[in-house]
């Protein structure tokens, strides 16, 4: 009898998507027929994924384990295995193949583990069990029960040639508002000792005509982004500019994401980025620290004068998202270095500036190594540290709160003038600012309940008064105040204004501003939007605002100018059109 066969992912957030079981699908039901999947996230129901897993009526589950829904699966197994004492079990993935042994002594719901890659290994297990689970021992790269025994086979060599591995979808339907993850190599030649990839030595790479078949498929299909996992995408700088070039030339709307080595970029590369449209690129880059006894000691081996020179030059490109990772939690990063890590990181003006913190990874070398480092990790997924011999718990938990701050201010792109503005005249370096900020929430009380956009420009606007009060000048104040309105005006304009915005009223010279907007519009850059709409329906696609202050060049001058701007704007843009005009030339 033809089993039923579901191999089923767990993500993290809904936007996402699993590559894993979709390669497992494609690689095996070459050979096998009846294989499905299904995916959940984490934030589903676990009553309403056992109905839906029980519903589909498969005589084999399979799932992809990483450390956000490892607890989750082995509670959804253990109750499936409950209701379905006949189903096999099979897990697989990151955070079970490092401790098979241990997974399978304390999940008896679980009938076998595959270990490391599985395209292979997962077909070789399958048909065995087709054949009546005859000669299990000769399956390698898997873990299973033999009696009172927990067996661990020798391990499988890896694909030699990902040609092999089939394009992992079949079509791109209910992709409209997902990420869609590609790979075009495995392995990284780097060896950082808190991560996964350092446990596997070289890279394999799929064929640049593969590549090209697979990227051509994408842009087709207009998929919205797709986002690369190879762990460092331009470690063959040759390859990687290859392949921006192909991308370019195909000139879509789709977004790639790529994980990228910044000191390893040379000029050829900046020249090809260089020449990308707004928005087709974004790329994240790992700096982790800039505390060289620390990069030494993780084996990461990181120039970052030109790590820095690059992003810099990336970033006056204007027409690519730059995301910086900083690890908090490393060896030899205490306090005084983890600040000096962030500034450097901070001043270099990206996107966004993402404050992780070190997990320990199964069969990561830090993890290993962890009594060396005084650490200590919560023994739960996602084993993140607590202490190490250079932080404390207590400090830990004060750059947690920095990373909320960050997240919510710096990270959402909504200040950036406002934030600029205040690092210039307030005199502390940003890492002392969103400190003392994150102190701010924490003595207001501001972390226990979610606050919306108009909140977040209040309680900005509240810290400034209360701490810089004695300090800053009413000049500076009356700057700060259209610092916030510009901001708005540009990333915030969710419902009204704040009330704690001074504005000008506009009703004295309505009359006169209108007119002008009619009469004039239509002929300045960034509104040829407004060429083919009638003049008495050109208000309906605008907005204006008075400043008091010309905040829009290098520096703030004191003379009233009206901005004008598309009541709906390009969120993908990095630059928003809007026009400032004196107002004394419209009154």
């Amino acid at each position: 009898m033809k089993k039923k066969i579901l191999l089923s992912a767990v993500n993290a957030k809904f936007i996402h998507s699993n590559l894993a079981i979709r390669y497992l699908k494609k690689y095996c039901e070459s050979h096998i027929e009846g294989i499905s999947i299904a995916e959940f996230t984490i934030n589903d129901n676990i009553n309403n994924i056992l109905k839906k897993l029980y519903s589909l009526d498969a005589d084999i589950y399979g799932f992809s384990c990483y450390i956000w829904n490892i607890s989750l699966i082995l509670d959804i197994c253990s109750s499936l295995k409950k209701a379905k004492p006949e189903a096999v079990i099979i897990l697989g993935g990151p955070e079970v193949s490092y401790d098979p042994v241990r997974v399978l002594t304390e999940n008896t719901s679980i009938s076998y583990i595959v270990i490391g890659e599985g395209e292979a290994t997962l077909l070789d297990l399958l048909s065995c069990i087709a054949d009546g689970e005859h000669n299990l021992s000769g399956v390698s790269g898997i873990a299973y029960r033999e009696d009172a025994d927990i067996v661990v086979t020798h391990s499988r060599p890896l694909i030699p040639t990902l040609d092999m591995i089939p394009f992992p979808y079949s079509s791109f339907t209910g992709y409209e508002n997902k990420i869609v993850y590609y790979e075009t190599s495995r392995g990284c030649p780097f060896n950082c000792q808190y991560c996964l990839s350092s446990t596997i030595h070289g890279v394999r790479y799929l064929s640049m005509d593969r590549i090209c078949q697979d990227i051509k498929s994408f842009v087709n299909a207009g998929v919205r982004q797709v986002k690369l996992v190879d762990r460092t995408f331009n470690c063959d700088i040759n390859r990687s500019i290859l392949v921006m070039e192909y991308i370019i030339k195909l000139n879509s709307s789709t977004n790639f994401h790529f994980e990228i080595a910044a000191d390893l970029i040379d000029e050829r590369f900046l020249e090809t980025v260089k020449k990308a449209p707004v928005g087709m690129f974004q790329f994240e880059i790992g700096v982790q620290s800039t505390n060289p006894k620390t990069l030494s000691e993780i084996k990461r081996k990181t120039n970052f004068s030109k790590v820095a020179l690059n992003v810099c030059k990336l970033i006056d490109f204007k027409n690519t998202h730059i995301h910086l990772d900083l690890i908090a939690g490393l060896p030899y990063e205490d306090m005084e270095s983890f600040e000096k890590s962030f500034n450097d990181v901070y001043y270099l003006k990206a996107d966004m500036l993402q404050l992780g913190f070190l997990k320990l990874l199964k069969g990561s070398g830090i993890r290993e190594n962890r009594s060396m480092y005084g650490m200590e990790h919560h023994e739960f997924p996602p084993y993140e540290v607590i202490k190490t011999k250079w932080l404390s718990y207590k400090e830990l938990l004060l750059l947690k709160d920095i990373e909320n701050v960050l997240n919510q201010y710096y990270n959402s792109g909504r200040f950036r003038h406002t934030l600029e503005f205040l690092h210039k005249i307030t005199g502390t370096n940003p890492f002392e600012f969103y400190r003392s900020f994150s102190g701010y929430w924490n003595l207001k009380d501001y972390f226990s309940a979610s606050k919306s956009m108009n909140d977040l420009y209040l309680i900005l606007q509240n810290f400034i008064s209360d701490l810089y009060k004695d300090i800053l000048s009413s000049l500076q104040f009356n700057l700060l105040n259209e610092y916030l309105k510009l901001d708005w005006l540009l990333y915030g304009r969710c419902g009204s204004m704040p009330a704690s915005i001074k504005r000008y009223d506009h009703s004295l010279i309505k009359e006169k501003l209108h007119e002008y907007m009619k009469n004039n519009l239509k002929d300045t850059d960034g509104f040829d939007f407004l060429k083919n709409i009638p003049m008495r329906e050109i208000l309906k696609y605008v907005g204006y605002e008075v400043f008091e202050w010309d905040i829009f060049g290098s520096s703030p001058l004191r003379c009233q100018v009206v901005m004008v701007y598309p009541l709906k704007y390009d969120s993908g843009s990095k630059k928003t059109s809007f026009a400032t005009i004196p107002l004394e030339e419209i009154i």
